[in-house]
């Protein structure tokens, strides 16, 4: 039996130690000592280091791997993969095998749930490990979580976390502004117990908030003339020019980028939907005086807001919200802000 994750994930956690073995340095998955003649594991490893103790080793923790290998948009379940080891016990408890993404979160991966679900973990217990994601993923949540508990975010390339886009906002009936578009959700979202770099991130893909909706245009009034005839002088009929009004409805908005993008508003004619790469363009038309449709946001933009009368553009979502709780050892491609 050995660690759930490679030595390079090990590195970056610390708190397991390294023995030599067959001429080669190994992470010890569990380390003994013998006491009055028998042998017993050990919960925490200690060295006197400069006149004082440094803690090197951490075995009251679990220990795990998890691996998002179907994309997920957030609309229905999804599988994933993790091994775990509970060391707490003083026994080696592995835990192996596929847990659910499901309505119990929103649809989206939540750590501190798929941890419950993979084992008996009693959400007290520290835990040390990584998060691969090894696909798409609508949002990533690191929460929740014990005090003294470390993790990895490790996104794999061409792989992305991107939120969700804000929807169009519909177009308007009347000479007053169309429907506002949508806010744009977060991408990546950590917490911690208060101590800064409690994450790392390597990300070799791309994190990106949601698009911001593009808001409805403004509605327009068209005018009809019509001619008939009237009774005049005499009995006589005489030409006469009627005026009929029919109003005009305005461009729906564009669903702003994100997995997924957001839905078009509807209007004359509807906005477009956004999609994975980009925003959706906003229905254009200029008929006796309606407006077009703004276009939706790309990863991490707000949505449109270039002249006319329109309703407010959605704001973009963040890409990370709880930057402070990360230790950034690869960027990558980052799209939209990064708060907290």
């Amino acid at each position: 039996m050995g660690l759930p994750y490679n030595d390079s994930i090990a590195d970056i956690l610390k708190g397991t130690v390294q023995v030599k073995s067959g001429g080669s340095w190994r992470y010890a998955d569990r380390v003994w000592v013998k006491k009055n003649n028998q042998w017993g594991s050990v919960e925490e490893i200690h060295v006197k280091q400069g006149g004082s103790w440094k803690q090197v080793g951490e075995y009251d923790k679990y220990h795990f791997k998890f691996n998002l290998n179907q994309n997920n948009n957030g609309t229905s379940n999804k599988t994933y993969n993790y091994h775990m080891l509970n060391w707490n016990s003083g026994s080696n408890d592995d835990y192996t095998g596929s847990g659910t993404i499901n309505s119990s979160t929103g649809y989206i991966f939540e750590l501190s749930n798929a941890l419950v679900q993979s084992s008996p973990w009693n959400s007290t217990t520290p835990v040390l490990g990584v998060v691969y994601v090894n696909s798409w993923q609508r949002q990533v949540r690191i929460d929740n979580l014990p005090s003294g508990s470390r993790v990895v975010v490790y996104v794999n390339g061409s792989r992305r976390i991107i939120g969700k886009g804000g929807n169009g906002g519909n177009g308007s009936q009347t000479h007053s502004a169309g429907g506002n578009g949508g806010n744009g959700q977060t991408a990546l979202y950590v917490r911690g117990d208060g101590s800064a770099n409690n994450t790392a991130l390597i990300n070799n893909g791309q994190i990106g908030g949601g698009g911001g909706g593009g808001g409805g245009g403004r509605g327009g009034q068209c005018v009809y003339n019509q001619q008939g005839q009237q009774s005049c002088m005499k009995g006589s009929q005489c030409p006469v020019t009627y005026q009929n009004f029919s109003q005009e409805q305005g461009g729906g908005g564009g669903g702003g980028a994100g997995y997924p993008g957001g839905s078009a508003g509807s209007g004359d004619p509807n906005g477009q939907a956004g999609q994975a790469s980009s925003g959706g363009s906003g229905g254009f038309t200029n008929t006796c005086g309606s407006q077009k449709g703004r276009n939706g946001g790309n990863y991490g933009q707000n949505g449109q807001t270039t002249g006319g009368t329109a309703g407010s553009a959605g704001t973009a979502g963040n890409a990370i919200d709880g930057i402070s709780y990360i230790n950034k050892i690869v960027s990558g491609t980052i799209n939209g802000n990064e708060v907290n």
